[in-house]
């Protein structure tokens, strides 16, 4: 028991915040929606700030992506987690590709 303690004692401090936005991927596009995922470690969870700034980037990145298209606006619809590594924490962005 006291060696389980130790071991979540030392994985919770190496648990850290992060000040560094996450680039967004692009995972799908067909005119009609976008996927964009924005990954972060799972020891190094993001600042809210962070955060903000990262959904911002995957907000401009999704309009620049359907202003490709017949559709010029982008809509934040849902998000979900997806399986992403050992260490990866990824949320996945749908966005509706409007008029």
């Amino acid at each position: 028991m006291r060696t389980l303690v130790m071991a979540f004692g030392a994985t919770f401090a190496l648990t850290a915040c992060t000040e560094t936005a996450s680039e967004p991927i692009v995972t799908s596009f067909n005119e009609s929606t976008v996927g964009i995922q924005i990954q972060q470690s799972a020891l190094a969870v993001m600042t809210p700030e962070a955060e903000a700034k990262s959904l911002a980037l995957a907000d401009a990145k999704a309009s620049e992506i359907c202003s490709r298209g017949p559709k010029r606006r982008a809509e934040r619809a849902s998000s979900r987690q997806v399986p992403a590594g050992e260490y990866t924490i990824a949320t996945e962005y749908l966005y509706l590709c409007l008029n």
